[in-house]
């Protein structure tokens, strides 16, 4: 504005300005919208009630300050379920506004005043915090600036071997996906790992001792540095070794036949074997469950058998039953 009640007002605005209102000879005033930083100016003549000109306009400077465009540091690749992120922005400004996109939650910082926001990050996806805020010259950046963030989802580790397998056999390889790094193994009390199952391997292998109800679990880090929220557990059915049970005449008179010993029914690669005074006339095989003998010496005899049961276990040592 300049002084009311003169006349033949002249109004000039530089370039990077634009009159939207007033600036007419008639006007004290002219509204102006500064669309460009930088140097700039206002300049108004005008001829006053004695009928005197001004010998030059009067130019009014004004600075038109850049709008700020905030800039945010902070973490761009993340773990779902991660803490403790902090996102800066410049300091010393006022008028923050902090937005942190669903999937995020905000745990400290995020105020008015504030320059750093931390956040919880829940759910994996793309995802991102933004913010706004007013400089020392009193100016609003004209839109947030929106800084990316890719939360990646926790590993779930897959585990594959064998399941069921017999007591006290080895050499059980379980496996896990390979390229990871941080591996960690672990085998229930009933196993001994023999090979594997260091930080760096994606197998173990192992001799399970003890019969019943096992497991193998593993755990690790991916390539993106997020590790699972809990390790994957593999049910392992170890089944105990068959005892091979044997039944028959016992004594029985040297020279006598027909002697008939027999096992369980229904397994499979029996191995009979009958001590040196008798010998076997039928069955016997390794698809028989009974054998019959002839004892042909007297003394003290044997029968013995060995056999795999249903689950594939074959017992530890024959059962030897006297005679």
């Amino acid at each position: 504005s300049t002084a009311a009640g003169m006349t033949n007002y002249v109004w000039t605005v530089s370039a990077g300005g634009t009159i939207t209102a007033g600036g007419g000879t008639s006007n004290n005033t002219v509204t102006v919208t500064w669309n460009t930083a930088g140097a700039r100016s206002v300049s108004v003549g005008f001829t006053d009630t004695n009928g005197c000109t001004s010998a030059s306009p009067t130019v009014y400077p004004v600075t038109v300050n850049a709008l700020p465009t905030p800039v945010v540091a902070g973490p761009a690749s993340v773990c779902a379920g991660s803490t403790g992120n902090v996102y800066s922005t410049a300091a010393g400004m006022t008028n923050y506004v902090w937005t942190v996109s669903a999937g995020g939650t905000i745990t400290a910082g995020g105020g008015t005043s504030n320059n750093t926001v931390t956040v919880t990050w829940n759910t994996a996806g793309a995802r991102s915090v933004s913010v706004n805020f007013t400089d020392g010259n009193g100016c609003t950046a004209a839109s947030p600036t929106v800084y990316p963030v890719t939360v990646n989802a926790l590993p779930v580790p897959t585990l594959t071997g064998p399941s069921p397998v017999c007591a006290g056999t080895t050499g059980h390889v379980y496996t896990t996906e390979a390229g990871q790094t941080g591996y960690v193994w672990n085998v229930s009390a009933g196993g001994t790992i023999t090979a594997g199952g260091t930080g760096t391997d994606n197998t173990v292998t192992v001799t399970w001792n003890t019969a019943g109800a096992q497991t193998v679990s593993v755990n690790y880090t991916d390539a993106n540095a997020c590790t699972a929220a809990s390790p994957t557990v593999f049910n392992v059915t170890v089944d105990p070794l068959p005892v091979p049970v044997v039944a028959g005449p016992t004594p029985a008179c040297v020279g006598s036949t027909g002697n008939v010993y027999s096992t369980a029914a229904g397994m499979t690669n029996y191995v009979w074997t009958v001590s040196a005074g008798g010998t076997i006339t039928t069955g016997g095989t390794a698809t028989d469950n009974t054998v019959t003998v002839t004892w042909n010496t007297a003394g003290a005899q044997s029968v013995s058998v060995g056999f795999t049961d249903g689950s594939g276990c074959t017992a530890a040592a024959p059962t030897v039953y006297p005679v």
